[in-house]
């Protein structure tokens, strides 16, 4: 069963035997309540639903977690993202920076960095592997790479680092074959990003690639033991 943690820091939740006043994270309302975690933070019923992505933002912000994968996770089993959907094109270069920004300790860039990643993470699309035959989550490892590289336009070795990271990312989505799965292509991404970044910029990120998914019942179109993430993969 998974532990029931906070949507802010990630740590566990912890009630007490009386109620307390407490201030919404996000609206800074107070409330009684019985439950915080071990920081305090609180989110009020109203700021909880909330779109996913502006919860994703307010994690990626508070954590200092440095691997991208535990921040993914966190959303997945925490925020409220859907199994499917584009959602998955703000996480992804959104958990990547975040863990990158941690891991080089340059934190106090997030705030920046995550605005423009949310801006131009709307700009693609739900479906687009299909409509455009470009999966959102292999664009959004060439974003992560475009906002941290800073390129534009004009730029020379910047621009052929982003449009890299995109290509080698689609071509390992492509090889693993359809239906798309949202899931498997973020764990595909992660992987893929960290390698570049420890093979171009000299960074190894601390990603946990033992990834075993646990959204195969979630998932009609699952592919099974033909997912190298099915748990069944690990048992052989």
């Amino acid at each position: 069963m998974l532990k029931e943690t906070c949507a802010i820091c990630g740590d566990q939740l912890e009630e007490t035997e009386n109620f307390y006043t407490a201030t919404c994270y996000y609206c800074k309302t107070e409330n009684q309540v019985n439950k915080t975690c071990i920081h305090g933070h609180y989110i009020c019923p109203n700021c909880a639903n909330k779109p996913i992505n502006e919860k994703i933002f307010a994690f990626c912000l508070e954590t200092s977690l440095s691997d991208p994968n535990e921040i993914v996770m966190h959303a997945f089993d925490q925020l409220g993202v859907p199994i499917h959907g584009p959602e998955h094109h703000f996480l992804i270069p959104a958990a990547l920076t975040t863990a990158y920004l941690n891991f080089t300790h340059q934190d106090d860039k997030k705030e920046e960095f995550l605005t423009e990643i949310k801006r131009r993470s709307e700009m693609i699309l739900g479906g687009f592997c299909w409509t455009h035959g470009t999966c959102g989550a292999a664009i959004a490892v060439g974003t992560f790479i475009s906002i941290i590289t800073q390129t534009h336009w004009l730029a020379e070795k910047e621009w052929q680092l982003s449009n890299l990271a995109t290509a080698r990312t689609l071509e390992a989505i492509a090889k693993a074959g359809g239906p798309r799965c949202c899931k498997r292509d973020t764990f595909i991404a992660l992987r893929i990003a960290r390698d570049f970044l420890e093979e171009l910029f000299q960074v190894k990120l601390p990603l946990n690639t033992n990834i075993v998914c646990h959204f195969h019942d979630l998932n009609k179109e699952c592919t099974q033991n033909r997912c190298m993430f099915h748990f069944s993969n690990y048992e052989k």
